[in-house]
């Protein structure tokens, strides 16, 4: 396993053009086919706007050649066959335009689904450990703005640079056959515009892009902080300062656009200049063939048109290089968060199997950089079925012991053997089909109780989710809301009181249905009444079920089996000296 990491990157390459660089081709691979029906689809609209120019060139020009030279010439000229070939280019661009929008639409949201599967997969085997120093913000930042500018790779680089080099060839290869001089002066003109892109755009604009995404996660990052801590900050009366935070990152993301965008501005400016350029040698060129017969009248206008629709491909590519850095820091930046995934291809998880007994074997465990040890040499023993408590002074550990349970940090010493199996052995997932938590820092969502209950437990029904708010007495309340379990609960459930929600966390852990129920301080913040109902409906409703009960509070654990203290780094029986 491995923690998020500084993104480093030698900068830009013509590869990245038309390969998606740095993350595995296996996030691609399964969309390939919907991307190649973009590309096709983003030529033949190229392909069909270049049929409409060079046709409507040649047909005003041979109109207008017929009718001047009189009565004959004029009522033989076919005019008919040219128009309708004229109406369909214009109809095949119109929807071919249409179908490579809807097509490549489709694939970019595709792609961006999956990346962020594929990130939640490398994410979630570092939780807590391996992010433990990374800012939630960058966090999100990751997980949302980088997996869409990966994905507009596909868009805003892939179809855009595979349509200028299929179609640019093509369209050399069409003046090849009209006239080999005028194929050579666009193919100039093409290979010039090309490399002029390349060094206003391409190359410099990587740095450029570097500082823009830097202060863009900046600016997400403390904007995030912001409003995630905006009672505090109001209370202190520290906004102002934090604004000011805010603008500082602001103006710096906006400088970092303007130069970005001025490049891009001179290369697209360099192209319609050399547009221009070699649409006159063309025409040069090809007065001379007219002159020494070798081109029809009609012919002239269709090549400087034709010009005109060939360089209309290259339009894209500057923004297409701005985009190819912005993606490529992007994918940097995903591929250094997350495990390593040939170490979770290396090894299956072992599953633990019934009786699901607990032994804790001389643990010792310290958090790093600490040099403190929170566990030292402790031992434990439960048995499936059993009901323990946990008590120990604040900063004893007892929270730690839940998240070495699942495995979340790395123990120096000892053991902890889950059903049989060792826990480094299997992983995070596995455990927790076994075990549910009702911790003491939970999360609520901003959604109903009943989408929070769901989240826990998504085949639940109705039943059974009225069944656990009874269990944890919360029936009462939510018959007396006039949404019952639709109402919404408020970010982090805001609308509901410490006690209200932490019960509700209790009733997601009941929903699951484990063998091993863990309740972190799960009576926090309840009057007495309330707090011996919920356990005696919870004891009642889990006769079967291993409970550990971590608490300050002592009137909790009369209900429990037996009660140990965590104290001095190791488990006593409660009432033995340490």
């Amino acid at each position: 396993m491995k923690t998020m990491s500084t993104v480093s990157h030698s900068g830009t390459g013509v590869r990245a053009l038309f390969m998606p660089n740095g993350m595995g081709l296996h996030v691609f691979r399964p969309v390939r086919w919907h991307m190649l029906l973009g590309v096709v689809l983003a030529c033949v609209g190229a392909l069909a706007n270049f049929g409409l120019l060079t046709l409507s060139g040649w047909l005003l020009a041979g109109a207008a050649t017929a009718g001047l030279a009189g009565t004959v010439a004029a009522q033989s000229f076919n005019i008919l066959l040219p128009a309708t070939a004229v109406r369909f280019f214009a109809t095949v661009r119109i929807l071919a335009r249409y179908l490579e929008r809807v097509s490549t639409h489709d694939t970019a949201l595709r792609l961006t689904g999956r990346l962020r599967s594929w990130l939640y997969a490398r994410l979630a085997p570092l939780a807590p450990a391996g992010l433990v120093s990374v800012r939630g913000g960058d966090v999100l930042s990751r997980f949302v703005s980088d997996t869409d500018r990966a994905a507009a790779w596909y868009t805003d680089v892939g179809v855009p640079c595979w349509r200028a080099l299929l179609c640019g060839l093509f369209f050399v290869g069409v003046f090849l056959c009209l006239l080999p001089l005028a194929a050579g002066v666009l193919a100039l003109g093409l290979g010039l515009a090309s490399i002029g892109v390349w060094a206003l755009v391409a190359r410099p604009v990587y740095g450029l892009m570097q500082r823009s995404v830097e202060s863009h996660t900046a600016l997400q990052t403390e904007l995030a902080d912001t409003l995630q801590g905006l009672g505090e900050w109001l209370v202190l009366g520290t906004m102002a300062r934090q604004l000011a935070t805010l603008g500082a990152s602001q103006a710096a993301l906006t400088r970092a656009h303007r130069r970005i965008a001025t490049r891009e501005g001179l290369a697209g400016s360099f192209v319609t200049l050399l547009m221009f350029c070699t649409a006159l040698a063309i025409l040069g060129v090809a007065l001379q063939a007219f002159h020494a017969g070798q081109l029809t009248g009609p012919e002239v206008p269709m090549l400087v048109l034709g010009n005109l629709a060939a360089f209309d491909v290259l339009v894209a590519v500057p923004g297409a290089c701005v985009a190819s850095a912005r993606t490529q820091l992007s994918a940097a930046r995903l591929v250094a968060c997350g495990a390593d995934e040939g170490a979770k291809a290396a090894s299956a998880p072992v599953v633990p199997v019934a009786p699901y007994d607990l032994e804790i074997h001389d643990l010792c465990f310290s958090y790093p950089n600490t040099g403190a040890y929170v566990l030292d040499h402790a031992n434990l023993m439960v048995r499936q079925g059993e009901k323990l408590g946990i008590i120990g002074p604040s900063g004893a550990g007892k929270s730690s012991l839940i998240s070495l349970l699942f495995n979340f940090w790395p123990v120096q010493g000892g053991s902890i053997v889950f059903g049989g199996v060792n826990v480094s052995a299997t992983d995070a997932e596995t455990l927790s089909s076994l075990i549910s938590v009702a911790s003491q820092d939970f999360h609520l969502f901003t959604a109903t109780l009943r989408d929070n209950l769901l989240l826990a437990a998504p085949q639940a029904s109705e039943a059974d989710m009225n069944e656990a708010l009874r269990i944890v007495q919360l029936t009462s309340f939510v018959v007396a809301l006039p949404e019952g379990l639709d109402t919404l609960v408020g970010n982090e459930g805001l609308r509901l009181s410490g006690g209200q929600a932490r019960r509700l966390s209790i009733a997601q852990a009941l929903l699951r249905r484990t063998p091993w129920l863990v309740l972190d301080e799960p009576t926090e913040g309840l009057d007495d009444a309330t707090e011996q109902a919920l356990m005696k409906a919870l004891l009642a409703a889990c006769p079967r079920t291993t409970i550990l009960c971590i608490s300050h509070r002592k009137s909790v654990l009369p209900f429990m089996d037996r009660v140990v203290r965590l104290e001095g780094g190791r488990l006593w029986p409660e009432g033995e000296k340490t």
